[in-house]
């Protein structure tokens, strides 16, 4: 189908894809043939007395290559061969066999469209006019035998037997009125429209697309003599449908392309302009902007939508992706700008594809039986062709037949009638990470894989890791000694960056190595892999573990001495950025230990690896800080927890928790609460320093006391926390501001951010730090700022005149020039010299003191974003009034929000808006190992966040594409050791986090033997609880074995002082072959004996040959 034309010329691609095409304008139309081997354009034949011809189509019917359809400006549509001519008249132009198509009242023929299914059907476009139909769809089928000069075999046929070879369904036949009207027509339509565009859908004999008065585009189900009909309100001048997707159609109309699934028709799946084209350098243009007259589906490229606009000299292609996709929302559309901002990327990438899926998509379906994901379409890659010359008047894409060609050919013709072939390097890229950090680019028929790293020794397990931990992470009553970050020492005043910090704190005791617990397991041979229990077998693997944890080279660093060829420079950097990718980097730290353990260590193993920001060791090293002065003895005062909160919680307040009171904590069984929850007693956690809570009983730890007068005084339970860390001797401290209603919660924010607020311990703290410290290491321009916002305005002066550096002495004239004196102010001379002088300072200390000392605002201080986070917030917390303070603390959570800042959550705290803050650092870094530890240690335990879950379980299967499954376990057991505590403290009801892997079923009855969450055990342990027959009896011992519910072993091992609490002397061990079995120990001394050493392989019944030994 060919559009609407003036005079212009129109190019028209052969309709089966071969290497023909059709020119026509004005009254001539012209027939090429394209040799791809030659690189020739051949002239085939031509006719030039077509007056008055408005549009034209190129049937498909497969019987007649050369079959046109000419629509002029009086409304009558002839039907011509176009070769015909030749054939009949040896070569000479002539006209040749025509059918014409009448109408009723005269007016223009703007579209025409040949179904490709049944090229038998023709639907023929007009103008309106008053009492007769625009859209009249014929039945040609009769007229074909007219058009052959010499009848063929082929059409030699009754018409009942043509009737039943033509595809089904056919289109119905209406009751026409009128006696003037032809035979031959099938269907008439749109009474006083204008349709301007036409379209069969590419695999359907009755469903017509139709552009109505370039208000409507309607879609027109002709199966029944009154068609259903579907009516979206757009703007049609051009209608394109896609070869490889039959579904999919694109409409063009005032520059707009929207793209739609004709399965689902209300809502677009994608709207785009000339402004959506800024990666091929697109430019709007001044005025009304573009129009879009010609778009064209490629028939070799899934997705690619060529498109020209008026006037231009290129056609631009559009490369469009599907990526999982969500339901549609209230308006079902997905417009041009989330298209852009929700896919930053090419959506091949499997994250970028997730990405979209937040996307306003409309869903769909690849089979209208089958129930699939929504698949949402995206603007991945644009590009265009060259300018040419000269103005373009129209263009069609060459298909290939050449299997994953590497360029798309594209057939132009300019306004003069001058042809040429552009051909277009856009063969698809295809990129693909794997499990191992291996990247593969495939790109037509080649492929290359760039290793993400090597393997040169087995990484070291996690509990060879040696995790050093001062205090425990969530409440635990330990006693240790404060960190060295932020307070620099036991004084509390800031200290340097992290790097820098004298760490003062004493030897802490390791992780504990792993136990086994097993009394007769630990006598067998373990494998390799398997660690010893000894401590000296421990730090005899140290240093080898140390070679192979360094083995993967952060940030890609090349040793001296090592160089790379100018040839190897592309490959370098490829390989480079593979082994930076955040996938490499949260490999790196998993196996040097980052996990849920410690903070501190954490923080230490980020600062180690060079590709990490520092943002993300500061963020670490604050949790550990936070939770030493919160969780030391207990996080939970007068009803409050503080464990999870950030600085805006301890300012602004939060809801304390639900007091219990006595009858109904009473009701809540000590059963209740251990059930199916994981067990792991102090003694047999090696795999992480936290061990189980001392208190066992839930009713002590859930319960807040009925007695707690000062319940719900979020004030006491603030002062609580101060007086923890109790100034010295001296005056009382305040706040240099006019009044605050909120003294206590300023006391701990500053606490934690590191600050002692003891005035005489400050003014020490200032002179031992500059004297040992800060002039030593470079550090005089923080001093001095400090000491000006302290007003020690002369000791900054000698301060900065003691340095070396020259710049230091030059400021310090500028400083004394700004100091202010009694009953002087600044003039503007000086303060307008002041304010060129801090714009060309470099260190952000000298700006903010001078930007103090000019305008006395500290709002101005705070907007310098170079000083550190946390530093800048002690200075808020000192020096801003409440009002201003509270607004500062929003407008921070919200920046670092936008931006993907993770120290914001120094802020928020592991709360539900610091989920914000953490799904924003996903999407900007990838770093999901992050955001599953940070969000696994309150998610689920204090709420519930389905971010979470999906980070949580991305992490996870992340660890296990990476083949580090200890990793992975151990995580888990972490993590089961939070919800143990959460249940515990009563944050969460008893349930079955994890679901039961093995269910031991009764060979009689089939029923599971374990009972369900929250009934008790019925009968004895030696017999079925559903069916009361005896369990089967041990193959060596011979005596009936015996299941103990999972709540009464629970309740034992609490109860239990021994060493190993969980052992293999009462577990059960069933071959699966021969279905015999017994106590383990029993089977396991029968197969390997005392000493370890295998002696038996058979089974240990009778007359049982199977060798189960082979199973061990």
């Amino acid at each position: 189908m060919a559009p609407s034309v003036q005079a212009e010329k129109r190019l028209l691609w052969h309709p089966r894809w071969e290497n023909k095409f059709m020119v026509g304008g004005g009254s001539q139309m012209t027939m090429y043939e394209w040799a791809p081997e030659e690189s020739e354009i051949r002239h085939v034949t031509s006719q030039n007395d077509l007056q008055f011809m408005k549009c034209f189509a190129w049937s498909p019917d497969p019987a007649f290559d050369d079959l046109f359809a000419v629509g002029s400006a009086s409304g009558r549509v002839d039907l011509i061969r176009l070769e015909a001519t030749k054939v009949a008249r040896n070569s000479v132009l002539s006209s040749g066999p025509v059918v014409t198509l009448p109408v009723r009242n005269t007016r223009s023929c703007n579209a025409l469209a040949f179904c490709n299914a049944d090229p038998n059907y023709l639907a023929v476009g007009l103008d309106k006019v008053r009492g007769d139909s625009s859209l009249i769809i014929w039945d040609i089928q009769s007229a074909t035998p007219l058009l052959s000069p010499s009848s063929p075999s082929n059409l030699n046929l009754t018409e009942d037997s043509v009737l039943e070879a033509r595809p089904q369904p056919r289109i119905a036949r209406a009751e026409v009125g009128h006696h003037r009207t032809d035979g031959r027509v099938l269907q008439q339509h749109a009474p006083t429209e204008v349709v301007s565009a036409l379209a069969f859908l590419p695999q359907s004999t009755h469903m017509l697309l139709a552009g109505i008065s370039a208000r409507w585009l309607r879609l027109f189900d002709l199966r029944s003599a009154v068609p259903a009909t579907t009516n979206i309100a757009t703007k049609v001048y051009g209608i394109a449908t896609s070869p490889i997707d039959p579904h999919q159609i694109a409409c063009c109309g005032d520059g707009i392309i929207t793209v739609w699934d004709a399965r689902r028709l209300l809502h677009p799946l994608l709207m785009f302009t000339e402004k959506d084209a800024a990666a091929d350098g697109a430019r709007p243009r001044a005025g009304s902007g573009s129009f879009v007259n010609h778009i064209e589906f490629s028939s070799s490229r899934r997705g690619v939508l060529a498109a020209h606009e008026k006037d231009s000299s290129y056609v631009r292609f559009w490369d469009l992706q599907q990526a999982q996709g969500s339901e549609n929302n209230s308006d079902g559309e997905r417009s041009r700008e989330s298209s852009q901002t929700q896919t930053a990327k090419r959506s091949w990438a499997p994250w970028t594809a997730g990405g979209a899926a937040n996307g306003n998509g409309n869903e769909m379906r690849h089979s209208n039986v089958e129930s699939q994901e929504a698949l949402a379409l995206v603007l991945s890659d644009t590009h265009k062709t060259t300018n040419f010359r000269k103005p373009l008047a129209s263009f069609a894409l060459v298909p290939s037949k050449r299997a994953f060609s590497l360029t798309s050919e594209v057939m132009v013709v300019n306004k003069d009638g001058d042809l040429e072939l552009y051909a277009a390097y856009d063969t698809p890229k295809q990129a693909s990470w794997s499990a191992r950090g291996d990247l593969i680019i495939g790109a037509g028929l080649r492929c290359k894989v760039f290793p993400g790293f090597e393997d040169r020794g087995v990484p070291p397990q996690p509990w060879d890791i040696r995790i050093e931990e001062t205090t425990t992470s969530r409440g635990r009553n330990e006693t240790a000694s404060l960190p060295a970050f932020g307070r620099g020492d036991e004084d509390g005043f800031p200290a340097l960056e992290g790097k820098s910090v004298e760490d003062k704190s004493t030897p802490s005791k390791p992780i504990k190595t792993r136990t086994y617990s097993p009394a007769s397991f630990r006598h067998y041979p373990l494998d390799q892999s398997e660690p010893s229990a000894s401590p000296s077998s421990i730090n005899a693997q140290t240093p080898a573990r140390a070679e192979v944890v360094q083995e993967p080279k952060p940030n890609g660093l090349r040793q001296s001495g090592e160089k790379i060829s100018p040839k190897g420079k592309t490959s370098r950097s490829v390989h480079q950025a593979v082994e930076d990718d955040i996938s490499m980097i949260m490999r790196r730290r998993t196996i040097r230990g980052y996990g849920l353990a410690s903070a501190k260590h954490n923080a230490q193993v980020v600062r180690e690896d060079l590709c990490s920001n520092t943002a993300l060791s500061e963020l670490w090293d604050w949790i550990h800080h936070s939770r030493e002065l919160v969780c030391s003895p207990t996080s939970r005062l007068h009803g409050y927890e503080f464990s999870n909160q950030g600085l805006l919680g301890l300012w602004e307040g939060f809801a304390p928790l639900p007091q219990v009171s006595e009858s109904s904590a009473s009701s809540f069984s000590v059963l209740d609460g251990l059930l199916a929850i994981p067990q792991i007693s102090p003694g047999d956690s090696g795999l992480s320093p936290i061990s189980t809570p001392a208190v066992l009983d839930p009713l002590t730890r859930m319960r807040h006391p009925l007695d707690d007068l000062a319940y719900g005084d979020f004030t006491a339970a603030v002062a609580a926390l101060c007086t923890r860390r109790t100034p010295g001797s001296g005056r009382p401290w305040r706040p240099p501001v006019r009044s605050t209603e909120k003294l206590e919660q300023r006391q701990f924010a500053l606490h934690l951010c590191g600050w002692s607020i003891g005035e005489e311990e400050l003014n020490h703290e200032i002179r031992r730090r500059i004297r040992f410290m800060w002039e030593k290491e470079g550090q005089q321009p923080r001093a001095a700022c400090w000491l000006v916002f302290m007003r020690q305005y002369q000791k900054a002066l000698e301060l900065l005149m003691r340095s070396t550096d020259e710049m230091h002495n030059l400021v310090s004239g500028t400083l004394a020039a700004l100091i202010p004196s009694a009953g002087s102010t600044l003039s503007n001379e000086l303060r307008t010299h002041a304010e060129r002088v801090i714009v060309r300072l470099e260190d952000p200390y000298f700006r903010v003191m001078l930007i103090q000392l000019t305008s006395k605002d500290w709002s101005k201080v705070l907007e310098e974003e170079s000083l550190p986070l946390r530093e800048r917030l002690a200075i808020a917390f000192q020096f801003l009034e409440d009002e201003a303070l509270s607004s500062y603390l929003t407008r921070t959570i919200d920046r670092a929000r936008t931006r993907g800042d993770i120290e914001g959550l120094v802020i928020t705290g592991l709360t539900p808006s610091g989920m914000d803050i953490l799904q924003s650092y996903v999407d900007r870094t990838g770093d999901a190992q992050t955001a599953a530890i940070l969000a696994g240690q309150v998610c689920p335990a204090k709420f519930f966040d389905a971010r979470a879950e999906r980070w949580l379980e991305t992490y996870r299967d992340l660890l296990d594409g990476f083949k580090l499954f200890h990793y992975r376990v151990a995580f888990d057991v972490e993590r089961g050791q939070i919800l143990q505590e959460a249940v515990l403290n009563g944050d969460l009801a008893p349930f079955d986090w994890a679901p039961k892997q093995i269910l031991i079923r009764c060979n009689y009855c089939s029923k599971p033997m374990n009972p369900v969450l929250g009934e008790t055990q019925k009968g004895r342990p030696t017999a079925c609880p559903h069916c009361s027959r005896a369990l089967p009896r041990c193959s060596v011992c011979l005596m009936t074995l015996s299941i103990v519910p999972d709540c009464t072993r629970d309740v034992g091992l609490s109860q239990s002082q021994a060493t190993y609490q969980d052992t293999i002397d009462d577990a059960i061990v069933i071959c699966q072959t021969c279905r015999h079995g017994g106590h383990a120990s029993h089977i396991l001394d029968w197969f390997f004996g005392e000493d370890g050493a295998r002696s038996r392989g058979m089974c240990p019944v009778a007359d049982c040959d199977c060798h189960c030994a082979d199973e061990f």
